[in-house]
């Protein structure tokens, strides 16, 4: 009880990444039937491709599309980061499927791009905290991004916020509008000479 009050953390529910949603409203902001509906159909696509494509690398990832669809279908509250990257453009979706599964692949990719950005930080993603704007750097760790370079004066301003999108949030962070201009540094996070 001491630590509880001490850090004055309350207890949320499993959908709370955006304020206090309720599950339906959870589903809904993140437009996860019709996500589930598109998957299905990506599996039906993948299913009809594999009739006339034997290559090992493609069956392999058919496999495991397919399962990671079931498995965060079944989920209390999913993680779509591995269909977020699987569905980025030119990616393995893209190459695999080609022209075929462009249209579905599209509409995966930016049902679960709206939600990684709401879950996390992405490279390249531009940010606000404490009445200063910085971007997220293409430098991770375990495969998470989150070391912010801010748009200061300084060449050298970068904090580490990898592993700590919540708490970013929670501190008044917010991301922003990637048309943003920058002072002193540039989309990348290079400062300006």
């Amino acid at each position: 009880m001491f630590f509880k009050n001490l850090f004055n953390k309350r207890r949320t529910n499993a959908y709370s990444k955006s304020s206090d949603l309720s599950k339906i409203e959870y589903f809904e902001k993140y437009q996860l039937h019709k996500l589930f509906n598109l998957l299905h159909q990506a599996e039906v696509l993948l299913e009809e491709l594999a009739l006339t494509n034997s290559d090992l690398k493609f069956l392999k990832f058919k496999n495991v599309l397919i399962e990671e669809i079931y498995e965060v279908e079944g989920d209390n509250v999913a993680d779509f980061t591995n269909i977020w990257n699987w569905f980025k453009p030119n990616k393995e979706w893209r190459q695999f499927t080609e022209s075929k599964g462009m249209e579905i692949g599209s509409q995966i990719f930016n049902i679960t791009d709206i939600w990684k950005i709401d879950d996390d930080f992405i490279s390249g993603s531009k940010v606000f905290l404490d009445n200063e704007y910085g971007v997220i750097l293409d430098k991770e760790k375990n495969n998470n991004f989150g070391i912010i370079k801010w748009d200061t004066p300084k060449e050298i301003d970068e904090e580490d916020w990898i592993g700590m999108f919540g708490t970013f949030k929670e501190s008044g962070g917010v991301i922003v509008d990637k048309s943003h201009p920058f002072k002193y540094i540039d989309d990348h996070g290079s400062f300006k000479k």
